[in-house]
């Protein structure tokens, strides 16, 4: 496998998928975190760019400048989905851990150099941030509305996998690795696999913010439900107005809509007001009842 192809088309496919979103957002409602989903594409993908021109400029930008900017994305991710999400405070662990492993990238290329152990410090980097991610989309407690998403939820749990067991195997199995190009078939799996959790990861964005929408506009269908369900009723004679504009009696409404009939009395305070002379309530049972 060429790993300069396979840096350059991810590098591509996630400059795309960049394009995407921010069409998708241009064009369509978003909530708070998207926009920051858009800028992890954008960096992972000029990373792979400038990892792919390695040999060709200089150490500080194809492996250093590269490798951070791509150790950014799920650190990008990570904190849209808590402002997604809206998950007070902020957290500070992601943006620590892409320092450290700033400072790992500048030890092992000019101090210490070593191309397996970028890769096994990259790996491990990017398995623990993405496990911090998964660990966020299952959080709950966030959201009047929990949105879900599986595909998500598979892409990173599988991602999360796969950079431990690369990170684990590679100086086992590929342990003469020279220059990061004459990598062998593990390298190259590795950016296969990131191309396709590129586009997955793009998808199921895409689909939890539309799921959002979705809860939340069937929660103002049922609000405005509710208000229309209000019975219009005169502030006088007490009559209300039906589906069609007419004003009926109370009693006639009621039998209308539950087909039951109704019985007539008179309350206690209405008897004492209309007929005082009559004693139709004992005054001491009344006065029980009240109390």
């Amino acid at each position: 496998m060429n790993i300069q192809t396979l840096s350059m088309a991810a590098g591509l496919v996630n400059i795309t998928c960049a394009a995407i979103m921010a069409y998708f957002s241009m064009s369509r409602l978003t909530y708070p975190g998207f926009k920051s989903w858009t800028a992890g594409f954008v960096l992972v993908g000029l990373g792979m760019i400038l990892m792919s021109l390695r040999q060709i400029a200089p150490d500080w930008l194809s492996i250093i400048l590269a490798n951070s900017i791509i150790l950014a994305y799920p650190v990008l991710i990570y904190y849209g989905l808590r402002e997604f999400k809206q998950f007070p405070g902020r957290s500070w662990p992601p943006g620590v851990i892409l320092a450290a492993g700033a400072a790992m990238l500048v030890y092992y290329t000019y101090w210490q150099p070593s191309v397996i152990a970028r890769i096994v410090g990259i790996s491990f980097i990017l398995s623990f941030l993405l496990f911090l991610c998964l660990m966020l989309l299952i959080r709950r407690g966030g959201l009047q509305y929990e949105c879900s998403n599986s595909l998500l939820n598979t892409v990173f749990g599988f991602q999360v996998i796969w950079y431990m067991l690369r990170a684990v195997s590679t100086p086992f199995l590929e342990p003469d690795i020279t220059t990061f190009f004459s990598a062998g078939a593990i390298q190259g799996i590795s950016f296969i696999i990131s191309i396709l959790a590129c586009v997955l990861t793009m998808s199921g964005l895409i689909a939890v913010n539309a799921q959002r929408m979705e809860l939340e506009l069937a929660a103002a269908d049922e609000d405005i439900r509710n208000l229309t369900s209000l019975i219009p009723i005169c502030a006088s004679c007490k009559k209300i107005r039906d589906d069609q504009g007419y004003w009926e009696a109370v009693e006639c409404y009621i039998e209308k809509k539950t087909n039951k009939g109704l019985t007539h009395s008179i309350c206690p305070d209405c008897a004492r007001k209309l007929y005082p002379d009559m004693k139709i309530y004992d005054d001491d049972e009344e006065e029980k009842r009240k109390a």
